[in-house]
């Protein structure tokens, strides 16, 4: 399993953000399944002094199902919602699944 986090800065967000990410999810899903994503889940951070407001973890079948997901136009249009969000980059921590555990 290959995993993309996207942690959304604290600082300087627009609107209702976590409404609207929320919102979005279910469109990410339909335009990344068929190229390969798995799953995905939502953070919200509430902590005093957190870098992020939330974060997105995206789970995919390999690297190279997320490279093709994200430079696609399905790609295009999810990032091109991001500034309704913030006016900062997400930022984007990729890699390899080593371990889990749920009980």
């Amino acid at each position: 399993m290959y995993v993309n986090t996207w942690g959304i800065p604290s600082s300087n967000l627009q609107n209702n953000e976590i409404d609207l990410y929320l919102l979005k999810m279910p469109l990410v899903q339909k335009l990344w399944a068929p190229v390969g994503l798995k799953s995905w889940r939502v953070a919200e951070y509430t902590n005093t002094g957190a870098p992020y407001a939330f974060q997105a973890w995206l789970e995919w079948e390999s690297d190279k199902h997320a490279d093709e997901g994200v430079n696609s136009a399905a790609g295009a249009t999810i990032f091109a919602d991001v500034p309704n969000f913030s006016d900062q980059a997400a930022a984007v921590l990729s890699g390899q699944q080593i371990g889990s555990a749920s009980w």
